[in-house]
């Protein structure tokens, strides 16, 4: 939903294409729309739902004939089955592109880096349950999360402490019994680009999965 993430995404579609030249690319269209209400605020009750505003994203591409959706919002995916249901064309599931990583690599306990919305929704125990994977999170620190205070500093443009808070984060999870790390908000993908470890536990980037499933699923189509 916001710039930065967005940004992020479009450079790894472009990073991971196996191209030569731009006609090589993916034919893309980009709907971004920052006004979106606050994910985390709507699943705590603070905040109006982000659903109309997405919803009018939907209908957008929708109109446009996109033959298949990516999100790079985590949160967003909380609404999942109901933007599924309003698009015309597929719409890619961030989890499940990230929990396939994470089977492969025989993860059974992960650490989840994501808003705090996005963790108590359960979107990521609810689907990676399907594979036997277990999570963990940092919610209990409530107000104390250094996740969660990365990610606002990221939204508000302060990068380096960003950075250090997200990583304190991902610390105390591998400390807590991570096998490994999941990069689930997109806002840390893009504070984090060049991170693939923390404290020698690697790290399952779900922005990267979502960039590779796009490409995947658009190669096989044959668009």
């Amino acid at each position: 939903m916001g710039p930065g993430a967005t940004n992020d995404f479009l450079e790894r579609l472009a990073r991971l294409t196996p191209a030569r030249r731009d006609q090589d690319h993916l034919p893309t269209l980009v709907y971004s729309d920052p006004t979106t209400p606050d994910r985390s605020d709507a699943v705590f009750g603070t905040g109006p739902s982000p659903l109309p505003a997405m919803t009018r994203g939907i209908d957008f591409l929708n109109q446009a004939g996109c033959a298949m959706i990516a999100i790079p919002c985590n949160s967003a995916h909380i609404w999942y089955d109901d933007l599924a249901a309003a698009s015309k064309a597929p719409i890619l599931h961030i989890v499940d592109t990230a929990a396939a990583q994470l089977e492969q690599r025989g993860v059974r306990t992960v650490g989840v880096m994501a808003t705090d919305g996005t963790c108590r929704a359960g979107i990521y125990p609810s689907r990676l349950d399907r594979f036997g994977i277990q999570t963990i999170d940092l919610t209990d620190l409530e107000t104390d999360n250094p996740i969660m205070r990365g990610i606002r500093a990221y939204k508000a443009g302060n990068d380096p402490e960003a950075r250090e808070l997200v990583l304190r984060g991902g610390k105390e999870l591998a400390k807590r019994g991570a096998e490994a790390l999941v990069f689930g908000c997109s806002d840390i993908s893009a504070a984090l680009p060049d991170v693939t470890a923390v404290d020698g536990i690697r790290v399952v980037d779900a922005s990267e999965c979502l960039a590779h499933a796009s490409i995947n699923a658009l190669v096989q189509s044959q668009f």
